[in-house]
């Protein structure tokens, strides 16, 4: 399985939700070893893919709609409640084995290396689905805030989509692997004069920014009126003055997982044009898993870490 930032928040208990014992891990890979009787579209040996949900209701507007993912019973790969004594809550991929919906186990495209599939899972979905909603398109110039884990994944789809694409970042040694992975322009975030030279000439922004103390105006100075800034990090707080944002007609908002049918279209995309996460692998044991989850802490993996199972 991949490793994900928000695997180690709900270890240490950061969003106060977590339920012990815990077994993480929601970018999975793995080989079909069973199926239900009434399963159709899964055969034993598949590879597929598991991501952070693994079921919902299909009966709320929301399911009927077809936007899964915002049903207020989905089930997710770890921390749900199963209502089963031996096993309170779902476990996630640091297990050696898992069960889950079928319809929530997607194939995996032969064109996506094992290795690197995982992370589509949550990294490729969280990152997709903005661009969906928000009707970017082709020639939009767009930015994208901060460039790790999330971000570089972002500046590929943006890339391939035909946009003109752009990191901002506090971190100028970047440029360059911001380069080879389609961004067209670089900009510090903290250098004034170079933020002001692109004011008011974004279509779109995504921010993937999770930590606080950001100058939020200072983005907002970015976007062209009617445009949009979407957030899928998660900051402690966003404070900001919300002159720019009133006067000239922008719109914050936000972006969770994705559809069923959008996790499909995600990967087929990203075997077509080989939008591929940069992995740092290590063997799939517990006391790697513990090594991933200290390096992540650390901020020490470019950009995403990967347990491999050997067996």
């Amino acid at each position: 399985p991949g490793v994900c930032h928000s695997d180690l928040h709900q270890v240490h208990n950061d969003w106060g939700i977590a339920a012990y014992p815990l077994v993480p891990g929601h970018e999975i890979i793995g080989i079909v070893e069973k199926v239900g009787s009434e399963v159709k579209e899964l055969k034993v040996g598949m590879r597929v893919g598991v991501g952070p949900q693994t079921g919902s209701c299909e009966s709320c507007h929301q399911c009927d709609r077809g936007e899964q993912q915002m049903c207020a019973k989905k089930v997710k790969s770890y921390n749900t409640k199963t209502g089963d004594k031996d096993q309170p809550y779902t476990y996630g991929g640091f297990s050696k084995r898992m069960r889950t919906s079928a319809k929530w186990a997607f194939p995996i495209p032969e064109g996506i290396p094992p290795n690197v599939a995982g992370p589509l899972l949550c990294a490729g979905i969280t990152t997709w689905t903005p661009f969906v909603y928000n009707k970017v398109k082709k020639g939009d110039k767009v930015g994208i805030l901060g460039f790790g884990g999330l971000g570089h994944m972002a500046v590929q789809f943006a890339a391939k989509m035909g946009c003109e694409t752009y990191v901002i970042t506090r971190s100028p040694d970047k440029k360059k692997e911001a380069e080879k992975f389609g961004a067209k322009g670089f900009i510090i975030s903290t250098d004034a004069k170079a933020m002001a030279a692109h004011g008011r000439s974004f279509d779109f922004l995504l921010s993937t920014i999770s930590g606080g103390g950001v100058k939020w105006e200072s983005f907002f100075a970015l976007l062209k009126p009617d445009s949009t800034l979407c957030t899928v990090g998660l900051p402690p707080e966003m404070t900001f003055r919300p002159n720019l944002l009133v006067c000239n007609r922008l719109s914050l908002t936000g972006c969770y997982l994705a559809s069923h049918s959008e996790v499909v279209n995600m990967l087929n995309f990203c075997a077509k044009h080989k939008v591929f996460p940069q992995t740092e692998e290590l063997e799939m044991n517990a006391e790697n898993a513990n090594k991933a989850l200290d390096r992540i802490e650390k901020n020490a993996v470019r950009y995403r870490m990967v347990l491999i199972n050997k067996q």
